[in-house]
């Protein structure tokens, strides 16, 4: 069967499409014929080997993956072949065909395409985990979505207007800022801008009680000096590098610095995984979260699309399919 390799780490230009042995389920794994797999910043990590864990080279990477079940294990009783389902998985899920662990999966509903589903098990979970659990955000505070057109800020944007939350937007350019106010943001700010705290500061004259960051580097600082007495501050990534942040920030801004790691935190606690999915498949049957891919692409496609990704050209969600 098809797949997409790594073959050395750092490079996308290094992602082949190459022929591997086709799985098959044991007694408690199904088989999943891979439809959709939303990728961002996990997988650029593992990718670029920058994640505290490097898998030995060539491996597949893909971890949030929508599909359709072709085949069972003889223990497996919650599902059966043609069911359409959702799962996270650390590496394998960019390849026609993938096996998991029955328990790992959840079946969607009529009315979600796989497409729309295939960011559910990465970019929509980080965001309900961090934005409602963790920061137990409330109706009428101010979330700060740093590298907010992506995969990961547009499903902030969308869980943060789901809660009842005011979202400021940053974006690096006006195409960017443009699809994020069309995504639900109140305000945007162009964040590489030399007044951009005082952008800031002009919409949130007493701060923001929220900030979601996936970019980490030089704009954490101006992030985390930004922040209201009790704000929360949501570590999501480091896409502009690890932060060097003034420890005494949060002691001066009596905040506090969490850390939102969902692939971790699903497979040492699973029993988040249930009522974290159910949330977002609620709120994409209402309408309240817009779902829908902004591209997909092929399996031979899938190393522009990281590309982009690495690059920061894309807008809204990406998918790879490896049924194209």
């Amino acid at each position: 069967m098809r797949a997409l390799q790594v073959t050395k780490f750092g490079d996308p230009s290094a992602l082949i499409v190459g022929d591997v042995p086709e799985p098959n389920p044991s007694s408690n794994d199904i088989k999943i014929k891979v439809q959709g797999v939303g990728i961002g910043y996990f997988d650029g990590l593992l990718i670029k080997g920058e994640y505290q864990i490097k898998p030995p080279l060539p491996f597949v990477p893909g971890s949030s993956i929508a599909g359709t079940v072709e085949s069972i294990g003889e223990k497996v009783t919650d599902f059966k072949p043609g069911d359409k389902v959702v799962s996270f998985s650390f590496l394998g899920g960019l390849a026609e065909k993938l096996v998991i662990p029955a328990n790992s999966a959840v079946a969607l509903p009529d009315g979600i395409s796989l497409a729309d589903a295939s960011n559910f098990f990465m970019a929509y979970a980080t965001g309900v985990l961090g934005i409602q659990q963790l920061a137990n955000t409330k109706e009428g505070e101010t979330v700060l979505v740093l590298g907010a057109s992506g995969t990961t800020g547009t499903a902030a944007i969308e869980i943060a207007n789901a809660l009842g939350a005011k979202v400021i937007a940053c974006a690096s350019t006006e195409e960017k800022r443009e699809s994020c106010l069309a995504m639900g943001a109140a305000h945007t700010i162009d964040y590489t801008a030399d007044d951009r705290r005082k952008q800031l500061k002009a919409i949130a004259p007493t701060g923001v009680d929220v900030v979601y960051d996936p970019i980490g580097g030089r704009w954490a600082e101006t992030a985390l000096r930004s922040m209201a007495p009790g704000g929360r501050y949501l570590v999501i990534g480091f896409v502009d590098g690890i932060a060097s942040i003034p420890l005494n920030l949060p002691l001066l801004k009596r905040c506090s610095v969490m850390g939102v790691n969902w692939g971790a935190e699903s497979m040492a606690n699973p029993a988040i995984v249930p009522p974290v999915i159910k949330q977002i498949i609620k709120w994409s049957l209402e309408g309240i979260l817009k779902t829908e891919p902004e591209k997909i692409y092929s399996l031979e496609d899938g190393s522009t699309a990281f590309s982009n990704l690495f690059g920061r050209t894309s807008i809204g969600k990406i998918v790879i399919d490896p049924s194209l």
